[in-house]
């Protein structure tokens, strides 16, 4: 029998990995109801994720990842879970996939490809190019994070030397 989450993760972990993955803002209530957890334990978390600077509130109180956050955050795994020579391996993999798109779509760029979705082509080939200008797109932020990553890792690494190694992250199991 497969455990539930509700089973297996405590209201509080429930309330921030749905609060943590959203990618528009949301009520208490809408995360409560989606984290199966009563109100004021979602609030009471939320406001707890809000204070840590992990979650923003808007005006109309709505709760909503701090992109800043999220972005550091990515950084920082990609350095401590990734070698230089990782992370240089993942910008050629990238680099073979956009070489392979100039070449299959003969365009130089996303915003190229992009101008043939108005030619004359069927749906499925508007799909796929649609499809291959959202991969382009996610690529080059990748390239560019994996690049941020490389150019701050000794920063990074050095940060993490005077840890004792007997010590782990929050959550990491």
């Amino acid at each position: 029998m497969v455990e539930s989450w509700t089973e297996s993760m405590t209201a509080r972990e429930r309330v921030e990995t749905i609060a943590t993955t959203l990618s528009e803002p949301r009520t208490a209530n809408w995360i409560a109801d989606q984290a199966d957890v009563k109100w004021d334990t979602a609030k009471k978390h939320l406001d707890n994720l809000a204070e840590s600077g992990v979650l923003l509130v808007t005006e109309d109180d709505t709760y909503v990842p701090d992109p800043t956050r999220a972005y550091f955050d990515h950084l920082r795994e990609l350095i401590l879970t990734n070698d230089r020579a990782e992370l240089r391996g993942e910008l050629e993999a990238i680099a073979d996939r956009i070489e392979d798109w100039k070449t299959t779509y003969k365009v130089d760029s996303p915003e190229d490809l992009e101008a043939t979705l108005g030619d004359d082509r069927s749906a499925d080939e508007i799909r796929e190019r649609r499809q291959t200008l959202r991969r382009w797109e996610n690529s080059l932020r990748s390239r560019d994070t994996i690049q941020t990553a490389l150019q701050l890792y000794d920063d990074i690494q050095s940060l993490t030397d005077d840890v004792p190694a007997n010590t782990r992250r929050e959550g990491a199991g």
